[in-house]
């Protein structure tokens, strides 16, 4: 009967996780997400000069990005301008001077400035914590998509958001395991991203640190962790701990509740690999393509290991 099948539903839902439908009003009565794309790498031209504009990679990726969707601004930020948006933030009262100047590090000529004489009072923070908050400060102050560079693009974001003037979000998931922290869209305001960023704040100024850095874990924490947290509670009303309990199956029906019950104003997709994800297919991109030459050319390592040689070595 209906109400057997009912049952069946229920009980297979072991969280019980809905769509917090007060969310969803309030999303709805943002702007619509702007234009704007903001990707973080450390030469802010690497897309236009040689060797890398050449590099497969970067064709399919930023390059591809910008052939797709030439009404979209795309803005690529590199350590400085990363720097400057976390100042900026403190100049808005959004995070305190203390933590702008844990980020940044601190000289005596001004707390962060750029005096080229001044003496450094203590290191800012690895470029991984820097880049964290400052893509939640983006995605608040400004809105718009936020991508990490070295993501695949194979499709418009007429494709992607095909209701520009519904959609106010997107959680694509990184198989059933997280909601991806590496693609971030949404309206500017988001008052989400305001308690993401206050929480980490609050973790961060506690944190202890080694040259300026924090471990590997702590950076890890204030990433993906601090990001799919609010998430559960915000959008779907549930803690981690809840559902983490629940198994991967509820990452599933989290994307078949977006689906069916936001009316487009959350996108969502699950990402299985790169030329299967939110901005990517396999039709129009049939085979990946890797990053190394890119990396190999900025000698740009693995975050872990040299957070982890700061901390082993005593």
């Amino acid at each position: 009967s209906p109400d057997q099948v009912k049952e069946v539903e229920r009980s297979s839902n072991k969280c019980n996780i809905s769509l917090n439908k007060n969310y969803l009003k309030y999303l709805s009565s943002l702007e619509p997400i702007p234009q704007k794309v903001h990707i973080f790498f450390p030469d802010k031209n690497y897309w236009n000069k040689e060797p890398s504009k050449s590099f497969p990679f970067v064709e399919h990726s930023i390059l591809s990005l910008k052939k797709l969707n030439p009404d979209w601004n795309v803005t690529v930020y590199d350590d400085a301008m990363i720097d400057d948006v976390i100042r900026n933030a403190a100049h808005l009262n959004l995070i305190s001077r203390e933590e702008r100047d844990i980020l940044v590090g601190k000289k005596d000529g001004g707390g962060g400035g750029s005096g080229g004489n001044d003496v450094v009072v203590h290191k800012g923070a690895h470029v991984v914590e820097r880049s964290d908050i400052a893509r939640l400060l983006l995605m608040y102050t400004e809105g718009g998509l936020y991508l990490d560079s070295d993501r695949l693009v194979s499709k418009s974001m007429e494709d992607v958001i095909p209701r520009p003037s519904a959609t106010r979000m997107c959680l694509p998931t990184f198989n059933d395991v997280n909601f991806c922290q590496d693609l971030i869209c949404s309206s500017r305001g988001n008052d989400l991203f305001l308690d993401m960023i206050k929480e980490s704040s609050k973790i961060r100024v506690a944190a202890k640190r080694r040259n300026g850095w924090i471990k590997a874990g702590g950076l890890y924490d204030l990433g993906p962790v601090l990001y799919n947290r609010h998430i559960l509670i915000r959008v779907f009303g549930e803690d981690e701990k809840t559902f983490d309990k629940c198994g991967n199956d509820d990452f599933s029906l989290a994307r078949d509740m977006i689906v069916t019950d936001s009316d487009e104003v959350i996108i969502t997709a699950k990402e299985t690999r790169c030329n299967d994800a939110l901005l990517t297919d396999q039709a129009s991109l049939p085979k990946c393509y890797g990053r190394e030459d890119l990396y190999d050319a900025y000698g740009m390592k693995p975050w872990a290991v040299e957070v982890n040689a700061i901390w082993e070595n005593k």
